[in-house]
């Protein structure tokens, strides 16, 4: 090998090497945690800014319409994450000549990444807002706490009822730990009622609890005030069970879940809005794919028959959850673990009697056991491995699979399309090779061609050469038969 060759190579080696070392101190940086990065505020209309960074659902500064609000910092800024009072309407968020529309999808708690960080950035508010804290972070991962939320789902993996905040956690908490957190499905929570006239932190508690068990899909909160009724009866005096009904017709519909997970239909200890809502699921589930049945959903959503549906404690076709496995997605913890954590976040429920468990042996195990469910209608056979998803694939695993599909037909269409067109590229070149033997044969054919009036010429003389020796002998003949006269 020549010197040069040499030199040549080892620079090549060289870059090569850089080049991985600045990736590997890229890719350290990057996942470094982020940190809480200290800022201050001033609105521009003079409004109070006093404990937007307190991290207290109870406190909160009222803004009007049209005011902005600006947040400045002593080093880079590279997310906001907002914690609303109410849902607000559209805002912006402008920094550095960027400008970014925010609050499109309705969350109580939204994040709003800031690409390069930035120093400075303005929250303008068209209509005003009420905000209970605004927190900064720096770049790198963000704590596990700030809640980057997906939209609702398009189609649901599951659908989950639940009456009130906390239910979800208490009695379903072991399904959202185990297909929300540990196997990422598309998990959508629907709660029946809502605390926008009552006791508003419940709100916040609902987004605080959800998230500590893995779900990323924001909620739907349902149209109904809690009113607390003791058996069904008071129930369907203090609720329109036509409008609850209705309503999750229309949430079926509308998520078209592969599975529909809800209360029991004794309502667990008792309540009757758990008994409601159990009853209007399970005749929503049943009469959802007729289009004859509540139609006014029908026209904005279609028909949709639902594959599974379980409800909490019921006492055919049983499955009991298996929740104590440590879940990776969950720091570990098993879902139990994760749902006693989820619950807490209800602090202005701690008050109660109430507590996750799934222990058999609990007292209140009848009540409260989170892992004990049973299917109540499948149109896709029973339950064999003590799954909810038996006999299902995830809407994200269909999807894929279409992709594989759709994939496999282009690469056999590109194999066919290709095999065409070598068969037109032979038969252009068996054409050419055609042509070109042709145009071969053709000076042939006309030298043949040309040569037939040679022949003919040639047999004229010959009969002429012919004719005159035959008269030539002929008068010889003549002249010595004279001669012997």
């Amino acid at each position: 090998m020549s010197r040069f060759s040499i030199f040549r190579s080892s620079i090549a080696i060289i870059a090569v090497l850089i080049c991985i070392f600045a990736y590997s101190d890229k890719a350290h940086a990057t996942s470094e945690p982020a940190h809480k990065v200290s800022v201050s505020f001033s609105s521009a209309n003079g409004a109070s800014t006093g404990g937007l960074d307190d991290s207290n659902y109870e406190t909160n500064c009222s803004f009007k319409e049209g005011d902005v609000i600006t947040v400045t910092s002593g080093e880079p800024v590279f997310g906001l994450y907002i914690r609303w009072r109410l849902v607000p309407g559209s805002w912006t968020l402008t920094h550095d000549g960027t400008e970014l529309a925010c609050g499109k999808n309705g969350f109580l708690h939204e994040y709003v990444a800031i690409e390069g960080g930035t120093t400075s950035a303005q929250i303008s508010l068209p209509s005003g807002g009420q905000i209970c804290d605004i927190l900064a972070y720096s770049d790198g991962e963000l704590p596990g706490d700030v809640q980057v939320w997906k939209p609702m789902a398009d189609k649901a993996d599951f659908l989950v009822f639940s009456t009130h905040a906390d239910d979800e956690i208490l009695f379903l908490g072991g399904v959202l730990a185990t297909y929300a957190g540990e196997r990422e499905l598309a998990v959508q929570v629907a709660y029946m009622t809502n605390y926008w006239n009552a006791l508003r932190v419940r709100e916040h508690e609902k987004l605080d609890g959800i998230w500590e068990v893995g779900v990323r899909n924001y909620p739907l909160i349902g149209p109904f005030d809690d009113n607390y009724a003791a058996d069904l009866a008071a129930a369907e005096s203090v609720y329109d069970y036509d409008k609850v009904a209705a309503w999750t017709t229309e949430t079926i519909r509308r998520f078209k879940p592969l599975v529909v997970v809800t209360q029991d239909f004794n309502g667990e200890y008792g309540h009757g809005g758990h008994r409601l809502l159990a009853k209007a699921v399970a005749e929503s589930v049943d009469n959802s794919a007729s289009e004859d049945y509540r139609p006014e959903s029908v026209q904005t959503y279609g028909a949709y028959d639902v594959p599974k549906t379980y409800f909490h404690l019921y006492d055919q076709n049983k499955i009991v959850l298996e929740l104590h496995h440590p879940i990776e997605n969950l720091g570990g913890r098993d879902a139990v673990k994760a749902a006693s954590d989820a619950y807490l976040k209800h602090e202005s429920q701690q008050w109660c009697w109430f507590y996750v468990s799934d222990d058999p042996n609990d007292s209140r195990s009848s009540q409260i056991n989170c892992s004990y469910f049973g299917l109540y209608r499948s149109t896709v056979g029973s339950d064999v491995n003590n799954d909810m998803m038996d006999n299902l694939v995830s809407y994200e695993e269909q999807a894929r699979i279409e992709e594989e599909k759709a994939a496999e037909e282009a690469r056999l269409a590109e194999e066919e399309a290709a095999g065409k067109a070598a068969e037109e590229e032979a038969a252009r070149l068996a054409a050419e090779e055609a042509a070109k033997e042709a145009e071969t044969d053709k000076p042939k054919e006309k030298t043949d061609s040309e040569s037939d009036p040679l022949v003919t010429v040639l047999i004229v003389v010959i009969v002429v050469f012919v004719a005159v020796m035959a008269t030539m002998v002929v008068m010889y003949m003549l002249k010595s038969k004279r001669r012997r006269r």
